[in-house]
């Protein structure tokens, strides 16, 4: 036992240190624009001066911000009043309070996301053995996408956290049938539902501990394993139906725990109805497609479940953790239903749910497939121990073990940038200092805006200090986006990009935008009078080697990055979501010969 412990120890103060490691990474800029919303939010509210007042729509403690649950706006509104925080030192356009609220959610994320790593822990200690757990729990301390997602305060840490506790107390419930467990695993739900409502599909491992616990066996059926797949699935679902029905009314004792719980948390889900199921229907509108956003059309075209699998597997993982992680998971699941293993069931019942609920959807960020994580780890570990063969076994656990080795120095490259200026900033400095002031700046629309405002030399500097006109690439390819377009590289002296948010989505989508991509093409090829004067660069590097990512859909540019001195490890193209918050790679175009707006129009009309 001493030395399980000892183990968790040992993993938890190394995960610590890659989670705690920079996390002032963006100099109090804020450029994660979730988790600036949320202390925005956050930082507005206050008590309602009457009782009254609180029942109001138009309550001061109404976030009137339902996108995400209300519970992790309010713990860091709570916490804020109980511990001391200042972000004073920083030259950033926030309030001194407000860039304090950053690092106490930063530091809160990270602690969240080690709470996951121990309840990973738990959680496979308690279905199969601490070995197990152990090296669950290893895997998720690695894993770049836990790491780096600790160091935002968004949900996603939090709703992690509070899924792995719901399966956890799911599974105590299904073993020892304890009240106490009862009212614990509805107090968690509740709590994950207030953090986000995807957590609803926690139901279904849910019903499974409940089940369990008054049968003590996955269903009461024993159906045959040489009856067809289907008439298995017909027999084995008639009669958890059955189950669940004599279950009710310990089923409504955990979901009422639940509800109360999230009524406490999220009360305006309640008193301002209207608002919250806008919010909430608008989110699923454009997660599903069926709402066009730009930010979510870099993934049209994008294979459902094929594409989440391969960005986590090559950008969150590192492939070989990644093919351990999926392929250990999918064959486990496999033996799980040939042998009809309640605690297999258990935890395939939230992993498959979720998956084919996230994997299916048209927006497909990596950081959905947080809450999945630490359960592939466990049933990937928990199917590597069931190998029946000494020699398969051994050799299983030594390739496992070179692939958690190399996610290790994936994860130590990956910090590595934390140590590093953040790209806007150091472009924003290189824009100051080279570009004259009052210059006209050319900024893309549905991206962020350089430079940014900074102290420099004891001066004040901002983005007024030049003029600025707006690209307007997203809209409609028509004449009137042409001429807007010839006018602004008209008057424009430089062309700053402060992502390629737009060029690598609308390069990837000709048929959409064949003018806008037939600009981005001219203007990287230098024929609109634009070269490329600056940018900066800060990727994932250890010792002299760098991981790149493609950021211009195999094409390879006149004068454009990569360039450096190390060797460049390509991976491949990398979700917008991992790249553009902590190491965007900005580009700043100089006007070098001033062509006429007859001339552009030529170069940027389609022939």
């Amino acid at each position: 036992m001493k030395r399980e412990f000892f183990a968790l120890g040992v993993i938890l103060i190394a995960a610590a240190c890659l989670r705690f490691y920079g996390l002032a990474w963006d100099g109090g800029y804020l450029f994660h624009p979730d988790e600036r919303k949320i202390l925005l939010v956050a930082a507005e509210l206050r008590l309602p001066t009457t009782l009254g007042e609180f029942f109001l729509p138009a309550s001061p403690l109404n976030p009137k911000f339902f996108a995400y649950g209300s519970f992790p706006i309010y713990l860091l509104k709570m916490l804020s009043a109980l511990v001391p925080i200042s972000g004073a030192g920083y030259a950033v356009p926030w309030r001194e309070d407000f860039v304090g609220l950053m690092f106490l959610g930063r530091v809160l994320s990270a602690l969240f996301d080690l709470g996951t790593i121990l309840f990973t822990f738990l959680l496979a200690r308690r279905l199969y053995s601490a070995t197990i757990g152990l090296f669950a729990a290893a895997c998720v301390a690695v894993t770049v996408l836990h790491i780096q997602l600790a160091h935002f305060y968004a949900v996603d840490t939090l709703l992690t956290l509070l899924v792995v506790a719901t399966v956890y107390y799911a599974a105590r419930y299904a073993q020892g049938r304890r009240r106490r467990d009862a009212v614990l695993l509805g107090i968690v739900f509740g709590l994950a539902l207030a953090t986000k409502i995807t957590a609803a599909p926690l139901i279904a491992p849910i019903l499974v501990a409940v089940v369990r616990a008054r049968n003590e066996r996955t269903t009461g059926i024993s159906a045959s394993p040489t009856l067809a797949w289907l008439a298995r699935a017909r027999l084995i679902l008639g009669d958890w139906c059955d189950q669940i029905w004599r279950a009710r009314k310990t089923l409504a004792k955990i979901f009422g725990v639940a509800f109360a719980v999230f009524v406490i948390t999220q009360p305006y889900a309640w008193i301002d109805p209207l608002r919250f199921w806008a919010q909430v229907a608008t989110e699923l509108l454009v997660a599903r497609g069926w709402l066009d956003y730009p930010y979510t059309r870099q993934y049209a075209n994008t294979l459902p479940f094929v594409y989440p699998i391969l960005q986590s597997s090559v950008w969150g993982m590192s492939l070989p953790l990644g093919i351990f992680a999926w392929g250990g998971s999918a064959w486990f699941a496999w033996r799980g239903w040939r042998e009809r293993d309640w605690r297999a069931g258990l935890l395939v019942a939230w992993a498959g749910l979720y998956f084919f609920s996230i994997g299916a959807q048209h927006a497909k960020y990596l950081r959905y497939l947080l809450p999945l994580t630490p359960f592939l780890f466990i049933m990937a570990s928990a199917g590597l121990a069931a190998c029946v063969s000494r020699f398969a076994a051994f050799v299983s656990r030594v390739a496992v073990g070179a692939a958690l080795g190399g996610a290790l120095v994936y994860s130590l490259a990956f910090v590595s940038l934390y140590a590093r200026e953040h790209p806007w900033i150091e472009i924003s400095r290189w824009v100051y200092a080279n570009v004259p002031m009052q210059a006209t700046l050319a900024t893309e629309y549905w991206d962020d805006q350089l430079p940014l405002p900074m102290q420099l030399n004891g001066v004040m500097r901002a983005p007024s200090d030049f003029r600025y006109v707006t690209l307007p690439l997203y809209d409609d390819d028509d004449a009137q986006k042409i001429d807007a377009l010839v006018e602004a590289l008209s008057a424009t002296d430089y062309i700053v990009l402060a992502t390629q948010r737009l060029s690598a989505t609308i390069e990837r989508l000709p048929a959409r935008y064949p003018i806008s991509a037939r600009y981005y093409r001219l203007l990287f090829a230098g024929e609109l009078g634009f070269d490329l004067a600056a940018f900066a660069q800060n990727g994932i590097a250890l010792d002299g080697v760098v991981i790149a990512d493609d950021r211009f859909n195999g094409k390879q540019y006149v004068g454009l990055p990569p360039r450096s001195d190390a060797w460049a490890w390509n991976w491949g193209y990398a979700d917008e979501s991992f790249t553009v918050y902590d190491h965007p790679l900005p580009l700043v175009f100089r006007k070098t010969r001033a062509l006429s707006p007859a001339e552009l129009r030529a170069l940027v009309t389609l022939p």
